[in-house]
C-alpha cells in the first residue's frame, strides 16, 4: 500500500500522489524512531494566531494530545496575556500542518470525537 510521507495517510494501490499534500506517495513509511528529527532541522509553520497565550495553550494541549509537537511564539506575561506587540502564534512542524489543521478545524466545528480519526486509515 502506498503512503503519503507528509501526512502519513495510507492509499489504495493505483494512487501516485497525496490529494491533500500534493506529494509523491512512498511504498513504506519510516519507523517511528527515524521520524524523530532533530528539532533544529524542523521547519515550523504557523497554524493560527490568538489574542492571548491561554487560548493558544488550549489548542496546544489538544494537538500535543494527538502527538503533534507545537511551539507558542509571542511575548506573554505570567497570566498569559500578550504584550500587544505580537499575538500569540501557534507553530507546528511543516509535515504536521495538514493533520494539525484538521484537528484545529474539527475542534472549532464542535467535533468532540477527534481521537477516532487515526492517521494511516485507507482513503
Amino acid at each position: 500500500m502506498p503512503f503519503c510521507p507528509s501526512c502519513r495517510t495510507e492509499y489504495r494501490e493505483g494512487f501516485a500522489r497525496c490529494n491533500e499534500c500534493d506529494v509523491e506517495l512512498v511504498g513504506a513509511l519510516p519507523s517511528a524512531e527515524s521520524d524523530k528529527s532533530d528539532p533544529e532541522d524542523m521547519q515550523l509553520v504557523e497554524l493560527a494566531s490568538f489574542p492571548n497565550a491561554a487560548e493558544a495553550e488550549m489548542i496546544r494541549e489538544l494537538l500535543e494530545g494527538n502527538d503533534i509537537d507545537t511551539v507558542i511564539r509571542g511575548d506573554t506575561d505570567p497570566i498569559g496575556a500578550t504584550s500587544g506587540a505580537e499575538p500569540a502564534t501557534l507553530l507546528v512542524a511543516q509535515n504536521d500542518l495538514t493533520r494539525a489543521r484538521e484537528i484545529y478545524e474539527a475542534f472549532f466545528a464542535g467535533d468532540v470525537n477527534l481521537s477516532e480519526s487515526t492517521p494511516g486509515e485507507p482513503q
